[in-house]
């Protein structure tokens, strides 16, 4: 995963754990805190109510739950106790049977008579309880407190107390603004977090892009943040260590440069001299020792000329030559070659053809020595009857030609090193043409790229800042 989504997951996982952290806690402590104050409330409204109810009322309409007049006497006794916060009272009998009872509405909704009789069912020795809540509708709430009252000879009575808890609709409220408050939070953390990331990420992106460019050219220009902080010190550190591979490679190649040139004038010399024997023996009656000390002679003369151009190749690795800039069509470029090549091109009837057409800035002695290396590892990776595609294309400023085959390919445990120096898969190879055509490619601001898949071909894209 990217920074910028890791950095936007943290803050909003952050701000919900946090949220609810705080939010939940908060919330029950609350409820619990004003669900205790309507408890002690009701609970104190049914003992003052149960010390002040006449004892032979309540005795004479348990043993006669019939007597209307005792029953208004006692309601009548009961709404005296109906307080603000208090719906109403009654008196049951153990076994839930309502005796009398004083509402501010009388028990027209079924639920509230069951929800109480509930209530009501106290258990010997238990002397007083407190419900839970009860929700009768989306905005109202009850909660009821039932205290046992003893009447003589009969058995304990009941007595219930309920009320509305209204605070419970105003932490409804509040809960349903939750949803909002997390949304609106997540909206304003998301945008300061994308704030912040952007200007974390960005020196971080450039950073790559700057290894990257180290990666394909490491001539590339160097990069400065201008930064202070840590991603400052990064860039500064980068930009030292490029600077020391440059000067490195540029110490090896100097070094490099001196141990060719101490080889290349002896090989000068051993060049010469091998002329002057060729032509002094060419002056001798032939004879059978002479035929072989002529072929002697042609294999040192051969392996002569295999070093020199080894020697040449270390040479312009470590110390090219400086190019001449000017307008090239890339299509003529390839035509002149191929006419060069057409030996190598007939001796393995290989079909091919270019398409297209282009325009760039380049040394054209150096752009040739790219193209002809290509083309000739093209030739040597093909069998007879093969095909090779040459693919001219200019856009958007940019030209890029597309070397394809259709040969052995390379094993992609190779790919990535085919570019380095001295790296070769052949047996006579010294593994300087590709890092020669690369280094060629960069100097012009190019990029060059490779694909391949054993036994089916290999493909180069170069790619040029259009004229």
């Amino acid at each position: 995963m990217k920074l910028r989504p890791r950095i936007l997951s943290l803050v909003i996982g952050i701000l919900i754990v946090s949220f609810l952290a705080l939010s939940i806690p908060l919330y029950w402590y609350a409820r619990s805190a004003l669900e205790d104050e309507l408890d002690k409330r009701l609970l104190s409204i049914a003992e003052i109510a149960a010390h002040q109810l006449r004892n032979d009322l309540l005795a004479n309409l348990a043993r006669e739950p019939a007597l209307a007049t005792v029953r208004a006497t006692l309601e009548q006794d009961l709404s005296a106790f109906r307080v603000e916060g208090i719906e109403g009272l009654a008196v049951y009998t153990p076994g839930g049977v309502e005796l009398a009872s004083s509402r501010a509405t009388r028990p027209d909704q079924p639920d509230i008579s069951v929800f109480l009789q509930s209530a009501a069912n106290l258990h010997y020795p238990v002397e007083r309880a407190v419900s839970g809540l009860y929700r009768l509708s989306e905005a109202e709430y009850f909660k009821a407190a039932a205290i046992s009252m003893e009447v003589g000879a009969a058995a304990p009575l009941v007595l219930v107390v309920w009320g509305g808890a209204d605070f419970m609709t105003v932490i409804d409220q509040i809960i349903g603004s939750l949803f909002w408050i997390v949304l609106v939070s997540v909206v304003v953390a998301v945008s300061l977090a994308a704030v912040f990331s952007r200007s974390l990420i960005r020196p971080v992106m450039e950073l790559s892009a700057y290894a990257k460019s180290i990666q394909k050219n490491i001539h590339s220009e160097p990069v400065d943040l201008g930064r202070t902080d840590e991603f400052g010190d990064l860039n500064r550190a980068l930009s030292e260590m490029h600077t020391e591979v440059r000067q490195h490679e540029r110490s090896m190649k100097q070094l490099l440069s001196s141990i060719a040139h101490e080889i290349k004038n002896p090989l000068g010399g051993m060049e010469i001299y091998t002329g002057l024997l060729e032509e002094s023996l060419s002056r001798e009656a032939e004879s059978e020792e002479l035929a072989d000390h002529r072929t002697y002679l042609e294999k040192v003369t051969r392996e002569l000329r295999h070093l020199k151009q080894i020697v040449l190749e270390y040479l312009d690795y470590a110390k090219p030559l400086k190019s001449h800039l000017e307008p090239l069509q890339v299509e003529l470029i390839f035509e002149d070659i191929l006419r060069i090549l057409q030996p190598e091109i007939r001796q393995k009837e290989v079909a091919y053809q270019i398409s297209g057409e282009g325009v760039v800035q380049g040394d054209e002695s150096k752009l040739r020595r790219v193209f002809v290396n290509l083309l000739k590892n093209s030739l040597e990776a093909v069998e007879r009857k093969s095909t090779i595609d040459i693919t001219i294309e200019g856009r958007d400023h940019e030209l890029s030609v597309v070397i394809s085959d259709n040969g052995r390919g390379i094993p992609q445990a190779d790919l990535g090193n085919i570019f380095d120096p001295y790296f070769t898969t052949r047996e006579k190879g010294y593994g300087l043409g590709l890092t020669i055509a690369k280094n060629i490619i960069d100097e012009m601001n190019g990029t060059i790229l490779v694909e391949s898949v054993v036994g089916q071909g290999t493909t180069f894209t170069l790619r040029f800042p259009g004229k």
